[in-house]
């Protein structure tokens, strides 16, 4: 079983980290999910100046306490009248895709096709065959864009370009990984 988790994990993880690479890099089928204009040159002019850590923002932000009511019902005023969001901010300047970050995006691909090995290996003896150990890894995909990325969409207004974009996407890859777990993961 372990040799089977391991092969797994390294054989799916290849197959995430390549489609990862396809999806992105090398089809144009992205174009939507992450958009680019020119008006966040000067939305992002001086940001450093006004966001000086790296972290996750929303706007109109929140700079009071939560039990002063004017000032909450006044954000409230404000969020219902004006664009609402989130920015995702680097502080630090850094290349566009450095060595270290593909191989840490490989391991992360790692261990999730492991994970997954895993509970394909618990259920083994309720699949029936190769398309049954397929759909079930993809089932985990499907499992892990509904309770991520659709919540996300819901709960913090994700744009639904983004939130189909990445859906389709790790949908995809987890189709590709339940072709491969499904033809080397077999019952003994």
């Amino acid at each position: 079983m372990l040799k089977q988790i391991l092969i797994g994990g390294l054989l799916g993880g290849i197959t995430l980290f390549f489609w990862g690479f396809i999806s992105w890099a090398a089809m144009d089928w992205h174009s939507n999910t992450l958009q680019s204009h020119e008006g966040v040159n000067a939305i992002v002019e001086n940001i450093e100046q006004q966001l000086p850590e790296t972290g996750v923002y929303y706007f109109p932000p929140m700079t009071f306490e939560r039990s002063d009511t004017e000032a909450m019902e006044n954000w409230i005023k404000l969020h219902e009248s004006a664009p609402h969001g989130m920015i995702f901010y680097t502080a630090e300047p850094g290349e566009v895709m450095p060595p270290s970050r593909l191989l840490r995006g490989f391991l992360v691909d790692l261990i999730a096709s492991m994970m997954a090995t895993i509970l394909l290996v618990i259920a083994l003896p309720s699949l029936s065959g190769y398309w049954s150990r397929v759909f079930y890894v993809l089932g985990l995909g499907v499992f892990a864009v509904m309770s991520v990325h659709l919540v996300n969409g819901v709960f913090h207004d994700m744009p639904a370009t983004w939130t189909v974009g990445v859906g389709l996407d790790l949908t995809a890859s987890w189709l590709f990984v339940g072709l491969v777990l499904g033809s080397i993961i077999k019952d003994k």
